[in-house]
């Protein structure tokens, strides 16, 4: 197996021990698809991601935890998401020259896009609360027809699963859906999504190491 080949993976750092402080801290800005956000970085969604952006003085403790033990060496969007309703199966694809079927997501410079490509599974998220088996996988290669995304029949649904033992888990970013079921009572939801350059190193060595301790609940 290949490491780029795993789509789902939770991943053996620390817990994180300051999520109420988070939770109380929490101001979503913006309504985006199923997501209410509150960005940590410097957002303009005219600009192509490609530089690491600055980070806002929020969060503190968080942004210790991401910079101590998340192995980027610059940050290039930090977001808060919370999905209080069922998110459709999606992938968290950028293109080079394509801002989405609203016109409102960032495109994406091509060597950044290169970089993600060839770091897969890219996309770090760390639980502050949250059913942790609503998220799953399913099939379908995102495609631009006519302007718009279009996803293959889907036809699969893989349930994944974050232990107790860990906050953090990974996903694999381009061409692989994922969703989630809102669970009933699961109002408190709320993730820190995570995207940038990364020290390649570190960041295989992370994903080694968690191929060890929680290689059966990949996916």
């Amino acid at each position: 197996m290949k490491i780029s080949d795993i789509r789902f993976l939770p991943l053996d750092l620390p817990k994180f021990q300051f999520k109420e402080k988070v939770l109380e801290e929490y101001e979503p800005e913006t309504k985006f698809y199923w997501w209410s956000e509150q960005h940590i970085s410097e957002r303009d969604r005219d600009v192509p991601f490609h530089n690491p952006m600055p980070i806002k003085p929020v969060h503190k403790e968080l942004m210790e935890y991401v910079n101590k033990y998340l192995p980027f060496k610059g940050i290039v969007l930090c977001r808060l998401v919370r999905a209080n309703e069922d998110v459709k199966p999606h992938t968290d694809d950028n293109y080079i020259d394509y801002k989405g079927p609203k016109n409102d997501c960032n495109t994406i410079s091509k060597e950044f896009r290169d970089h993600q490509l060839d770091t897969e599974p890219c996309g770090y998220r760390l639980i502050i609360e949250g059913d942790r088996k609503s998220l799953y996988l399913t099939d379908g290669a995102p495609k631009i027809i006519d302007d718009k995304i279009v996803y293959g029949d889907i036809t699969e649904h893989i349930s994944t699963e974050v232990p107790e033992s860990t906050d953090t888990f990974i996903l694999k970013s381009y061409g692989s859906m994922h969703g989630v079921n809102k669970t009933e009572n699961d109002d408190n939801r709320l993730l820190l999504f995570v995207t940038g350059w990364l020290d390649e190193r570190l960041h295989r060595t992370i994903i080694e190491r968690s191929l060890i301790k929680y290689g059966d609940y990949m996916k």
